[in-house]
This record gives structure tokens, sequence and C-alpha cells, in this order.
């Protein structure tokens, strides 16, 4: 699995790579998966996945990131370590 560097137009520096979900639990334009950005205050989602994403020049990066949609960060420890930090405010 490629995963490619660029910066956007403001000079964030984002990582972007695809992601195929092995297994259900996804639907409609993500069933078949999707480009996954991410610059570590920020992560991003594209479906479908463009195919010429791997060869695509940075502008191109850039576009596409600008039209993914922003979606939570989940934690490296999951969910349940979010649910665990909620209970003890």
């Amino acid at each position: 699995m490629p995963i490619r560097d660029f910066e956007d137009v403001t000079g964030i520096h984002w990582k972007v790579w695809s992601t195929v979900p092995a297994m259900g639990g996804v639907a409609g334009a993500f069933l078949q998966g999707w480009l996954t950005f991410d610059s570590g205050r920020e992560r991003r989602r594209l479906a479908p996945i463009p195919t010429d994403w791997e060869d695509a020049p940075a502008t191109q990066l850039r576009d596409y990131c600008e039209h993914a949609i922003s979606v939570r960060i989940t934690p490296r420890e999951g969910m349940r370590s979010m649910d665990d930090s909620r209970r003890s405010e």
C-alpha cells in the first residue's frame, strides 16, 4: 500500500493512503474503499478511490484532499479508551 506525502496550499503536511475494508461495517460510497488523508491534527476521507491517485501530481492530491470529508480521529487505543476517559470527567 503506497503512502504519499504532500503539502496543501496553507503549508499543512498531509499523508494519504488507500483504505479498503476487509469486512463489512461500511456502506454506500465507502463500500469499495476510500483515500485517507491525515495531517496529524485532522483526518479526511474521499470515496471512491480515484484510479490515478498513486501517480497524481501534488496539485491533484491537494484537490482530492480539499473535496474529502473530515472525520473524527480515533485514538490508537480505540473507542473504549475514549469512553473510559469520559467517565472520569
